[in-house]
């Protein structure tokens, strides 16, 4: 009974695993998808995009936003400094602006 009760000592701790699952879900939903990365770099390259993701919202960045700037800006970065600006914790999210001008918008 002792250890049965010994969250009620301390309140963060609930009683159930719901915020576990819940941020283990993602993985979960992808992982038949994963199967089809074509190799092993395929693989690496499918988890630094699913953690980058992942981080974005845990940080509470809209992941597209988050994405189009690190890919705007990562080409530019040349030291750690400018590499560690870009953490989902550290970036500035800048306003999407339309480049296409070589693109035919129907009026």
């Amino acid at each position: 009974w002792d250890n049965l009760v010994k969250f009620l000592n301390y309140s963060f701790v609930t009683p159930d695993t719901n915020a576990a699952e819940r941020a283990i879900k993602p993985f979960v939903m992808a992982r038949k998808n994963f199967l089809f990365s074509g190799s092993g770099k395929g693989a690496e390259s499918s988890c630094f995009l699913f953690s980058l993701i992942e981080t974005a919202k845990f940080n509470g960045k809209a992941p597209e936003d988050y994405l189009r700037c690190l890919f705007e800006k990562a080409p530019y970065a040349e030291t750690e400094e400018d590499w560690k600006k870009l953490l989902p914790w550290n970036i500035e999210i800048t306003p999407f602006q339309f480049r296409g001008e070589w693109m035919e918008l129907a009026k």
